[in-house]
């Protein structure tokens, strides 16, 4: 498409806030839609000057359809509830904003008669495999309330599909790597800032495959869907991420001890998240001519050389977790709704 305007919602987010920067410096007009709940403050703070930022939530309809009528060519719909810890604290909202949400906004898009939408979906789709890689072929088999509000949107994405209406499905390898609103409960993240500033690393189980993807490349990527995509091409569904950058948890581990001179690698026998997956990325490959630019051992490297610098030595705190913000606002929630929270609490 020609670069033009672009709605990224949940634009404050993690892959979005270093999205937004990729589309300014590739000549797109940038507008972010974000309601401030995954990043502190409202999240204005986080954006590259020149984006327009519109603080709202994706399930007021109104609000969409008024916004996406001032010029908007495409979006970009990564606004989310994001991770398995964080959706199990409020099901209902992760159901509310993950598959309701892009119900409305999708029907916001074809009310209007926006025909590009790319969806930012999970690789945890599959689940838990046991017969070797997996394909976007493959039978999915959801394990988390997250996922499983991922696959439902993914199908009422389909179901509408159209000549008018093309929704582009993106499912993400685990994302790690800097971004402007950082996260450390993403396994990468987590594990390569404890082994710097706890001098540890701890796998659970680690026979589990993951597959990984660098967060500039899962930007990089969102821009190529949009840049391929025409009026006549057919949007389909594209794993996000490269066939060398799967692993086994415990070879993650061992990569960032080795990195980490000074940490040592805990591994326990019992698998607390027993999801494994280890996934073909031909497709995006071949058709969209993606290929990551980054590896592992980059993201570890600059996160090690941030911590150096002098940053993240407070990364347990709750603005780095998605979990713990939505814990904060469960809390938050509580005391405005019950008066009597802090007596029952004592």
């Amino acid at each position: 498409m020609v670069k033009s305007s672009i709605l990224v919602t949940g634009g404050a987010g993690y892959i979005g806030s270093v999205l937004t920067q990729r589309l300014l410096a590739q000549g797109f007009r940038v507008t972010v839609l974000d309601n401030g709940i995954m990043a502190p403050g409202s999240g204005r703070e986080l954006l590259t000057d020149g984006v327009t930022f519109v603080q709202g939530d994706i399930c007021d309809s109104g609000e969409l359809t008024t916004l996406l009528r001032k010029g908007i060519d495409g979006v970009v719909h990564l606004a989310s509830i994001v991770g398995d810890p964080a959706c199990s604290v409020d099901p209902d909202l992760a159901w509310e904003t993950n598959y309701l949400g892009t119900i409305h906004l999708a029907e916001a898009c074809r009310q209007v008669g926006i025909h590009q939408l790319v969806f930012a979906s999970t690789c945890s789709n599959y689940g838990y495999q046991t017969d070797g890689e997996v394909n976007e072929w493959t039978p999915l088999n959801p394990q988390s309330i997250y996922a499983r509000t991922k696959v439902m949107a993914e199908h009422y994405l389909l179901s509408v599909r159209s000549a008018a209406f093309q929704p582009w499905i993106l499912r993400f390898a685990t994302v790690y790597g800097l971004s402007p609103r950082m996260r450390f409960d993403l396994a990468v993240n987590s594990m390569t800032i404890k082994a710097i500033l706890q001098r540890e690393v701890m796998v659970q189980g680690g026979d589990q495959w993951r597959p990984f993807v660098h967060v500039t490349d899962a930007a990089q990527a969102i821009i190529r869907a949009l840049t391929m995509a025409t009026s006549t091409s057919i949007p389909e569904i594209y794993n996000c991420g490269s066939n060398s950058e799967n692993y086994r948890l415990r070879d993650l581990g061992e990569l960032i001890v080795r990195e980490v001179r000074d940490a040592r690698l805990s591994i326990a026998s019992t698998a607390i998240d027993r999801r494994s997956y280890r996934v073909s990325f031909d497709r995006i490959r071949d058709e969209l001519g993606f290929f990551p630019r980054y590896r592992l051992v980059d993201g570890i490297r600059e996160i090690y050389a941030a911590v150096r610098n002098g940053f993240y030595h407070d990364f347990a705190q709750a603005q780095y977790s998605n979990y713990m913000l939505i814990c904060d606002r469960a809390q938050h929630m509580a005391v405005v709704v019950d008066p009597d929270h802090l007596m029952h609490a004592t």
